[in-house]
Formats: C-alpha cells, sequence, structure tokens
C-alpha cells in the first residue's frame, strides 16, 4: 500500500497486522470523530486522552476479528470505543465506592504513622551507622564491642581488650568522628572521666 493512497477501512483492517501504514491511516481517518464521541462519555479530559489511546491499541490487536458482514468498520470502531468508555466508568465507579466506604475509617492512627516515619529514620540511620563502621580499624570495633556487650566503660574495655585507657579514649574518639551523621549518645557513649 503507498502512503498517498486513500484505502477502504475493511482493507486497512486486514493490513494493521502487518503493515503499521495502515493503522496510521486508519487512525488519523478516525481519531477526530472517536475523540468527539468519547468527549460526550468520559469526564475529564485526560479520561478521553486514555480511552481514545486504549480504543486504537484495542484495533490494533482485534483488527484480524474484524468481520464485514457483521457491520461497517465504523460500527466496530465506535463499539469498542464505547467498551472503552464503560471500562473507565467502571473503573471510577468501583474507585469512588472504595473511597467513599473508606471515607469513615482511616488506615493508620496517627501513632501508627509516626512509629512508621521512625523504622523509616531508624532504617535510614542503620545503613549511614553501617557505612561508617564499614571504614573503622579492627581495634576501634573491638573496643566498641566489648562496651556494647559488656556495658563497660572506655577504661574497663580498653583494660579487657589489654591496652591503655588513652589508647581506648583514641580509639573511640576516631570511631566517633566517623559516625557525625547519627546520634552519638546511643552508639558511642561520652567516656567517664575518671578521676
Amino acid at each position: 500500500m503507498s502512503d498517498n493512497q486513500q484505502h477502504p477501512d475493511p482493507e486497512l483492517l486486514t493490513e494493521i497486522a502487518t503493515n503499521p501504514a495502515a493503522l496510521e491511516q486508519f487512525y488519523r481517518r478516525h481519531v477526530e470523530g472517536v475523540t468527539r464521541f468519547l468527549s460526550r462519555r468520559c469526564r475529564t479530559p485526560e479520561d478521553v486522552a486514555d480511552a481514545v489511546s486504549a480504543t486504537f491499541v484495542a484495533v490494533l490487536f482485534s483488527a484480524h476479528s474484524f468481520d464485514p458482514e457483521l457491520g461497517s468498520p465504523m460500527a466496530w470502531l465506535y463499539s469498542i470505543a464505547r467498551n472503552e468508555a464503560h471500562g473507565q466508568g467502571r473503573s471510577l465507579g468501583r474507585r469512588e465506592a472504595l473511597r467513599l466506604r473508606l471515607r469513615g475509617s482511616t488506615l493508620l492512627s496517627r501513632d501508627d504513622a509516626d512509629r512508621i516515619a521512625e523504622i523509616i529514620d531508624a532504617e535510614r540511620q542503620v545503613g549511614e551507622l553501617d557505612e561508617a563502621l564499614g571504614t573503622a580499624s579492627t581495634g576501634e570495633l573491638e573496643l566498641l564491642r566489648s562496651m556494647a556487650i559488656g556495658d563497660l566503660t572506655v577504661t574497663q574495655a580498653s583494660s579487657s581488650l589489654g591496652i591503655s585507657a588513652a589508647t581506648g579514649r583514641k580509639r573511640l574518639e576516631r570511631l566517633r568522628r566517623r559516625v557525625t551523621t547519627t546520634d552519638e549518645s546511643t552508639i558511642c557513649p561520652t567516656p567517664e572521666v575518671e578521676q
């Protein structure tokens, strides 16, 4: 089929599956009429655009099923368009019914929403902490582990690792600098000053 030649609709419908130019010619010939038809049946311009698109996608996939003995190409096309508009109406009706059913009830209480926000923040902080601890030395991590597991002071944890208290404080200070984006008070307790 040449691009300049106008073919009748039944011929275009038989060629749509194998010839993109046939779909383009069929689309250009009927898009304005289908748009006007759907404008009377859809609520918003977006719904009209969606229905027009869905109509021509359906034409692409079902053109092989067109039977000229059952009706004209126009009747076939507009029945597809009508079905798309009805489908949108049913979908809209289901969404509206769900909205009305949920209107009286809250999906999440304020406390639940706050708790979920806390979980999200905590997960973000865990990722940041993992990244920061990934750069820590083995000695720094051993000190932190001793302090956390044994609930020990820096001096006590240093002694249990066989290092001086000054070395332990220095390791803890280096570790603290790596963890500046998280809450230091819960990750690295402040070393107790011994009298």
